[in-house]
């Protein structure tokens, strides 16, 4: 009997993967474990390994489009079987039915939303997908076909010099991620400009006579300050789900890092029970593989709160850093500058950083965020007592 080639689920947030691509064509031969497509979710990419051995015998997935967990991908077989029509019919893959006066019309959320975008009825689309299913092919192909009215505004059309660059893949997840954040999440955004002057000189005592591979950077600092701050104050990193708000016991520190074609949030685990040098070492080794691809799922999933710092990159003060969900809150880090601050009567040249605090504002109030920032300067101001707390 056929054998299903599902949709796995890879986390708990997990709720659709998106294909990138298959390995085998119908017909190949195909053994145990071997990897036959990969997928994409919010996270990352991940290779789906062949459930049993035999050969591929209906691939049910398109390449592209975005499929539910536990979804029927395809199938394997013994050479030359068939898969009856009761069984495709059964394949997640297949979208929710919609009432048609010809009965039943099946297309996939991508094509869904084209069709929307650009004013089409979809119910006129023949699909040559799965299930004679629309796919976003079909509807391109039918809007192709149509005459603009003549009333419609004018579309842009790339001429030969211009580089179009696919949104899809990592860039397409992070957008819809985000946007999902954005519209579902009331966000409230807290700047402050923070002194770092003493958290600067304690960083330089540390670094005296450290070979490189071992120095403690500003965002190693950073991230051990904010872990103490969110074990201080427990309702920042919670998360809200619909049996209530969760106070997490344990802060898995996220820290956002760009990499060639996105961005990921590598996790600390228990960073809260962790010291600087520990915190140190663990940031740079996630940080390294991040930026290869080499990181697992599990090391980007379950975070509790996220850093975002942009102070690297030396142009930026303050910005606004959109939740990375499901948290209830994230911190962005802006660039260290030499300012001259009064301070008992004179002016002094301080060390000053820009810092942005951004929450959602149906589990934090501003009081409490106020509130927040306000025990994460003190730690900044007194580094070398705050990393031991």
């Amino acid at each position: 009997m056929a054998e299903q080639i599902l949709m796995p689920k890879l986390g708990l947030t997990m709720k659709t993967g998106t294909v990138l691509k298959w390995f085998k064509d119908v017909g190949d031969p195909v053994a145990e474990k071997e990897p036959l497509l990969e997928i994409e979710t919010e996270k990352l990419s991940h290779q789906i390994e062949a459930p049993a051995s035999g050969v591929l015998i209906k691939k049910i997935a398109v390449i592209g489009e975005k499929y539910p967990i536990a979804c029927v991908l395809g199938y394997i077989g013994a050479a030359g079987e068939q898969v009856g029509a009761a069984d495709a019919d059964t394949a997640a893959a297949a979208p929710s039915p919609m009432p048609d006066a010809g009965g039943r019309v099946f297309i996939s959320p991508v094509a869904k939303k084209l069709a929307a975008n650009l004013g089409i009825d979809y119910r006129r689309i023949r699909g040559t997908g799965p299930n004679c299913r629309i796919v976003k092919a079909d509807v391109e192909k039918y809007a192709a076909s149509k005459p603009a009215p003549a009333d419609s505004t004018p579309v842009y059309v790339p001429t030969e010099t211009d580089e179009i660059i696919p949104y899809s893949g990592m860039r397409r997840a992070i957008g819809e991620n985000m946007s999902k954040s954005w519209v579902e999440a009331p966000m409230v955004t807290h700047h402050v400009t923070a002194d770092v002057t003493e958290l600067a000189l304690y960083r330089a005592k540390l670094n005296q006579g450290v070979d490189k591979s071992d120095k403690v950077s500003v965002n190693d600092l950073i991230l051990k300050l904010t872990a103490t701050a969110l074990q201080n104050m427990p309702i920042v990193n919670s998360t809200l789900t619909d049996e209530g708000i969760v106070l997490y016991k344990r802060v898995h520190l996220g820290m956002a890092t760009a990499v060639p074609n996105g961005l990921v949030v590598p996790v600390i685990r228990d960073a809260g029970r962790k010291g600087l040098l520990e915190i140190s070492r663990e940031a740079k080794d996630l940080a390294a593989r991040a930026r290869t691809g080499a990181l697992g799922f599990d090391e980007m999933s379950g975070g509790t709160f996220t850093v975002s710092n942009l102070g690297g990159y030396g142009s930026v003060d303050l910005f606004t850093p959109i939740i990375n969900p499901p948290e209830a809150a994230i911190l962005g880090v802006g660039r260290i500058v030499e300012m001259a601050v009064p301070a008992d009567g004179e002016i002094r040249i301080r060390s000053m950083m820009g810092l942005s605090f951004t929450y959602d504002h149906r589990i934090i109030d501003g009081a409490t965020a106020a509130e927040f920032m306000a025990s994460f300067l003190k730690l900044l101001e007194n580094p070398s007592r705050s990393v031991l707390l």
